[in-house]
């Protein structure tokens, strides 16, 4: 403390710290509160942004693993691999499209109406197969993959043959069981 010469009084000085601890204070009680506040809300957030975002990555069709209709029995010649693209209604938990192609799949008559029906994706890394008639044989054009006719390897980076699926003939008319199986496994997995 110090006497001012002109009154006899004894002057206070102010602390010149005191500012600057008080807004130290307010900007700790801020940065605490709003940190509690910011954790709070990622942890709730996190399950409902899991949520919202489910849909996304788990697409599922309608047809719920029934058989899907290929065609009219005539329209499998003996000896003819036909392509035919599936379709079926797809719905996730945002939307339906309807008839939405699904997948495609090679059809075979081996005569007397014996219909083998295999997956058009080689099971390497999921290109799609074409049938070559010259050679009759399946090739996949990324890597080079051959398949015989009846989809075992022939040769190639395949881990296995084209994937065989469930056919059902009833009257004339010709139905598919659609499913797709894990790339690069040696072995048929469902996906």
């Amino acid at each position: 403390m110090s006497t001012d010469p002109s009154s006899d009084q004894p002057v206070q000085q102010e602390d010149a710290s005191a500012p600057a601890e008080d807004s130290r204070r307010v900007f700790m009680k801020v940065l605490g509160v709003g940190g509690l506040g910011a954790c709070a809300a990622a942890i709730s957030a996190v399950p409902a942004l899991a949520a919202f975002s489910y849909p996304l990555g788990h697409e599922t069709t309608s047809n719920g693993g029934n058989f899907l209709v290929a065609g009219k029995l005539s329209r499998f010649k003996p000896g003819e691999p036909v392509l035919v693209d599936l379709f079926a209604d797809r719905v996730d938990a945002w939307s339906r499209m309807v008839n939405v192609k699904i997948g495609s799949v090679w059809v075979i008559n081996n005569g007397d109406n014996k219909l083998r029906a295999m997956s058009a994706i080689c099971p390497h890394l999921g290109c799609l197969v074409d049938y070559q008639k010259a050679e009759k044989k399946f090739l996949c054009p990324c890597h080079t993959s051959w398949f015989k006719e009846d989809g075992s390897l022939e040769s190639g980076p395949s881990p296995r043959g084209l994937d065989d699926l469930e056919v059902e003939v009833k009257g004339n008319e010709v139905s598919i069981r659609y499913r797709r199986f894990k790339l690069g496994a040696k072995d048929k997995e469902p996906a």
